[in-house]
């Protein structure tokens, strides 16, 4: 079905990176960088490291992630990540909007289960439909428009689950293998400089 039949898609705010803070704040903010680089495909709230908006530039009017909602970022210097997309979870007890160059949707009819969103707009399928309608030059963009051109597929909800069920363990297994690289990286790290480190360097500093 046509992704612009799915979804409902809410307004976004502009805020900048310098009007965000890590450390306080009520309202969290998820910025289209963040889907770039920073955050997984399905967007833990309770675990997943999210700024807040600074008191002074609260936003006057703002939707909040509901379970389920998801989030794209409209633009990109290459093809292959305009539309980038995640989904929240986990957010009951969070206040989540969503930010710059980015596309709030959510699927207020019950179509797809959790999880299932995330991983089919990050399917090559889907992909294929965006690059084929960005727009740009040295940025390539969309907007909600042009979502009425673009198709999803929505098996069962049974279906849904399996799927999801499925690419939910295999991301978790990839962030589990992606630790013990990085903890094997430092023991390596560690023990070269021990091995290696020349007399000179064994000298107490004066």
């Amino acid at each position: 079905m046509k992704v612009s039949e799915l979804l409902d898609f809410y307004s976004t705010n502009s805020l900048s990176w310098e009007q965000l803070d890590y450390n306080n704040g009520k309202i969290k903010n998820l910025h289209y960088g963040l889907i770039h680089k920073g955050v997984p495909t399905m967007v833990d709230a309770a675990c997943d490291y999210l700024p807040y908006i600074k008191e002074e530039s609260m936003p006057k009017s703002f939707t909040l992630f509901k379970e389920g909602d998801v989030a794209f970022a409209d633009a990109s210097e290459d093809t292959n990540d305009v539309a980038k997309a995640i989904e929240v979870v986990n957010c009951d007890n969070q206040q989540i909007v969503s930010g710059l160059h980015t596309i709030h949707g959510r699927d207020n009819s019950e179509q797809t289960v959790i999880g299932y969103k995330g991983y089919a707009f990050a399917s090559d399928s889907f992909h294929k439909q965006i690059r084929r309608i960005a727009q740009g030059t040295k940025v390539f963009s969309i907007s909600a428009r042009n979502f009425d051109e673009v198709y999803i597929g929505i098996p069962s909800k049974e279906e849904q689950t399996k799927i999801a069920k499925l690419l939910i363990v295999i991301d978790e297994r990839i962030a589990t293998q992606n630790k013990i690289i990085e903890d094997l990286k430092k023991l390596k790290s560690a023990i070269c400089e021990k091995l290696f480190c020349t007399p000179k360097d064994k000298q107490p500093k004066v």
